[in-house]
């Protein structure tokens, strides 16, 4: 069924106020419909800016659009074409807010062909895909409308769009943020309900489109389409902290990614006792842990309430109450600062939800809040106040108290901004919030998410998915190596998982390589030992190896080692995970190998290897620990084709000693998904460690981010071994970071550790050799280090080795990355670890680290191959405490001798993070390999 949009409020309108894994890329396409000289078609001449390479107005318009369709595209999976028809017209706005653009579906349908869920609307684009056909007789899936008169006189004068790709925009709003969240909208980020809470269409067809099924109002106890009234929806779009994103991909970003809630916090007197929801100020300093308290005063500048002119009224020592109106926040800000004030709260003088302050001042101090126009009123008329600003540590901002994502549902209801967006409290600020923030940039955030949860990533029952590990071998190496690859699968799902493997080769077109199709049982772990030769009966031979599996559920991770030189007994190797999804280079997210080095103790191998049957092209660029470019090289990928570029740095150009650099991986081909890794190599062990790609782009600029190395060591290990770590940090961004390093040590409360701060530079990148003692002074210990910038574009790896055992020379050792949001095990979010074993040859370690300042519980199930539960331990930690598991298996209850286990890792703590991952341990050589979750 198919029903044409016409209501206006479809056409979301995004408003600005002052003061995983996709199967095929969608082809997003760009429709202009403006007329001769305006908007796309605008001649105005321009200079080229922030990357964007058009010469008039029109063109540089243009390519914004289109490079929010590239980044929209690269994510979502559709082999149907989408079209946006988009013009430039305007719209309704005025000095103080404009809005800055209004998209929607063109038509959205139902009980078609491949839908998921019976009797609901899914907007065109969505439902396209699902059904695999264009619906319906428009072949625009969108229609986007823009503001052509934004900086003109009358609207939001001197404020225009910046046309730049860099998000530089300084006063200026960044046009593609705005294009990537109207694009939100039109792929299904929109309710189906109007302003009176009546779902569109009529009788018998009027539905609830698949949003409002995730939209739970907390009071009622029910999501929007088990609500029997147009009464009972209208209610809840003004249930102001009450109406959440039940999707559980919402629920993962909220957990990993949000800070603590910012909030005014009032226990006197009793008439205005509560916690109340604020918004944050572009200026002055972030409330934090540590709460700014005191009395909360009228701000008076004579009789006004305003702020506007020098605070007259007893401020010194207090929080001064102001309201919004007359001037800038930071006017207001820093007269209750001249005044004395240790903090200021700005009520609103207009009904809505709470916003945030935009503007700058470096010379202000004091920290600030804006409040609604209701709770503004109601702390009036109950002066003086006891208050304090900071953080509540037991809720994410922009979340409830069970974790999961608030939607944007102020009273009295906002026409075009209410419940189709998320809650302004986020912090960081989201894409989907219905008023622009400066930091956007050209990330999608928890919109991809929400997406995810309404069936953007469905097509069938199960969801097929495509691995790719970069590198298996079965033959000699240098310096007297032979290497052989052990493969490892495990199903987490509850049906049996049916896959090929597929061997690529290298060097070579690799749609022709043999095949071997399995099976394996729900639950069920299997190794295939020296896969090259048991599976395809291939020696002295390496390349990749593609699974093609019928469901997402399965686990894959490698193990690639090489006996060690005469007279030494065991082996040494690395681990290295298949990649799927998120894990590839893309045209929109390059990949950056950190870390790499090339001299007389140790090489650096680089892989590539095209994930898809069409050709691809790939860029390499080194570049040096000071940013500087070292080389650079492009190499055109046949379909399925491996690459290995042996001795990657000399390879590209350079053949002096080099150490710290950095391969930035990328490729301009529309829907290339490529696998890359790089593999640092001792030359006198032949020992590997595993470098794997960081995401580059995507993520905001000027945003705090805490990371943790869950292991270092400076310190004895079993049988003779003597752990150092060495610590890379890599500034990929655009401004100097500065980085706090606190070690946490182990089965301690972490939150008193030593800390040692540093600035590292845009584009550069440091090591730190024997990182316990060069930035702490600590020896013969062990522990986490939590890793703490005021950016997200850091990368960081670590090296852990011992010497190898006498006449030896050289090290054993293994590279474990920093985790960040994405990684940690949270409430909502259980991981596991795969291919863990216990035995004469092996021991396998698992730590667990406490990412947060709060305690939290963590749960450990070990697994056998076949499904069994083959123990349980529940284990207590501190703020920032890290546990080490010794000999994990044997430790859980299993018997000695298990292989092929999994660790499964969860935490039923709220608002818990937890580090983990697990070192298999070879116990002739003491070499550990990394398992990652």
């Amino acid at each position: 069924m198919e029903l044409l949009l016409i209501r206006a409020r479809i056409g979301i309108a995004f408003a600005l106020a002052l003061g995983a894994f996709p199967l095929a890329a969608a082809d997003i396409q760009i429709v202009v419909s403006d007329g001769a000289g305006v908007g796309f078609n605008d001649p105005t001449p321009a200079a080229p800016v922030g990357g964007n390479t058009g010469t008039t107005i029109g063109a540089q318009r243009l390519i914004v659009f289109q490079e929010a369709a590239r980044i929209w595209g690269a994510l979502l999976p559709s082999n149907v074409t989408i079209k946006v028809d988009s013009g430039f017209q305007k719209l309704d706005c005025g000095a103080n807010s404009a809005v800055l653009g209004s998209t929607g579906a063109t038509t959205v349908h139902s009980n078609f062909a491949g839908a998921p869920v019976a009797n609901t609307w899914y907007n065109k684009a969505e439902a396209d895909k699902l059904s695999g056909t264009l619906l319906g007789t428009n072949p625009a899936s969108m229609q986007a409308k823009f503001n052509s008169e934004l900086g003109k006189t009358g609207c939001l004068t001197g404020t225009f769009f910046y046309l730049g790709l860099d998000n530089d925009h300084g006063s200026n709003i960044n046009l593609l943020s705005v294009v990537l969240h109207e694009f939100g909208h039109g792929l299904g980020f929109t309710s189906a309900a109007d302003d009176t809470g009546a779902f569109i269409g009529s009788g018998t067809s009027q539905f609830p489109g698949i949003f409002d099924r995730f939209l739970l109002d907390t009071t009622a106890g029910k999501t929007w389409d088990q609500m029997v009234t147009d009464a009972e929806r209208l209610a809840s779009s003004t249930n102001t902290g009450n109406l959440q994103w039940n999707g559980p991909r919402g629920a993962v970003y909220a957990n990993a990614y949000m800070g603590k809630r910012p909030r005014l916090l009032v226990t006197a007197p009793a008439g205005a006792a509560g916690a109340y929801p604020i918004g944050s100020a572009d200026f002055g300093p972030q409330l934090s842990t540590q709460n700014v308290s005191g009395q909360l005063v009228a701000g008076l500048s004579g009789a006004a309430t305003d702020g506007c002119n020098p605070i007259t009224s007893s401020a010194g020592g207090r929080i001064a109450l102001i309201d919004r109106g007359a001037c800038n926040f930071t006017v207001k800000v820093k007269n209750a600062q001249n005044a004395g004030a240790i903090g200021a709260v700005i009520a609103d003088n207009v009904a809505g939800g709470v916003a945030g302050m935009a503007g700058t001042d470096p010379t202000i101090t004091i920290p600030s809040v804006r409040i609604t126009l209701a709770d503004g009123t109601k702390l009036r008329a109950n002066l003086p106040a006891s208050a304090s600003l900071g953080l509540d540590l037991a809720q994410y901002a922009g979340a409830d108290a069970s974790g999961r994502l608030l939607m944007y549902s102020p009273n009295p209801f906002e026409s075009g901004s209410s419940v189709s967006h998320w809650d302004t409290t986020a912090s960081p600020n989201l894409l989907m919030e219905p008023n622009i923030s400066s930091d956007l940039g050209s990330a999608v955030d928890a919109t991809l998410a929400a997406l995810q949860d309404l069936g953007w990533f469905l097509g069938s029952t199960t969801l097929p998915t495509t691995w790719v590990l970069p590198s298996s071998a079965h033959g000699p190496g240098q310096h007297n190596a032979f290497f052989s690859t052990d493969l490892t699968i495990t199903n987490t799902g509850t049906a049996d998982a049916n896959f090929t493997l597929k061997f690529l080769g290298h060097e070579q077109d690799g749609s022709g390589g043999a095949e071997k199709a399995q099976t394996i049982a729900a639950g069920h772990t299997v190794t295939y030992p020296d896969v090259l030769g048991s599976q395809f009966g291939v020696s002295n031979d390496f390349g990749a190896i593609r699974i093609n599996a019928d469901t997402n559920a399965l686990r894959i991770v490698s193990q690639t080692s090489t006996p060690p030189p005469p007279p030494g007994t065991g082996t040494f190797g690395q681990a290295v995970p298949a990649q799927t999804g998120d894990d590839f280079v893309t045209p929109a997210f390059p990949r950056a190998l950190i870390g790499l080095r090339q001299d007389a103790a140790f090489r650096t191998n680089a892989v590539i290897a095209n994930a898809t049957e069409s050709p691809a092209h790939v860029d390499l660029a080194l570049v040096s620990e000071s940013g500087a470019a070292l080389g650079s090289t492009g190499i055109d990928l046949q379909p399925l084709e491996m690459r290995q570029i042996t001795g990657v740095v000399p390879s590209l150009g350079v053949h002096a000693d080099t150490s710290d650099a950095v391969l930035v991986v990328s490729t301009p081909t529309g829907g290339a998904r490529i696998a890359t890794y790089a593999a640092i190599i001792d030359n006198s062990t032949n020992d590997p460690r595993t470098i794997l790609g960081n995401v580059l782009g995507g993520f905001a600029t000027g945003v705090a981010s805490t990371y943790v190395l869950p292991s270092s060591a400076q310190g004895p290990g079993k049988n003779g071994a003597f752990f150092t770590t060495d610590l890379t940090v890599s500034n990929q961004g655009a401004t100097d970071a500065r980085i706090t390093f606190k070690f946490l040590g182990h089965e301690q409360d972490g939150r008193n550790g030593p800390e040692a701060v540093r600035t590292l530079a845009a584009g550069r990148s440091a090591t730190y050799t024997d990182v316990l003692g060069s930035l702490f002074s600590v020896s013969n210990d062990f522990g986490a280090i939590r890793i703490s910038a005021d950016t997200r574009a850091l990368k960081i790896v670590s090296q852990t080795s011992t010497p190898a055992p006498p006449p030896s020379g050289g090290t054993y050792g293994q590279a474990v990355p920093a985790l960040g949001p994405s990684d940690f095990v949270t409430s909502f979010a259980p991981r596991s670890l795969v291919g863990l074993r216990e035995d004469a040859s092996f021991r396998t370690n698992a730590v667990i680290s406490n990412a947060t300042d709060q305690p939290a519980h963590v749960d450990l199930r070990l697994v056998s191959d076949s499904g069994a539960t083959l123990g349980t331990h529940g284990y207590d930690l501190q703020p920032y405490e890290m546990r080490q598991i010794g000999t994990v298996v044997t430790t859980l209850g299993a018997a000695p001798g298990t292989s092929n286990a999994a660790l499964i890792v969860s935490t039923p703590t709220p608002g818990a993070r937890i580090a983990t991952y697990a070192a298999v341990i070879d116990n002739s050589t003491n070499d550990p390999r990394t398992v990652l979750p």
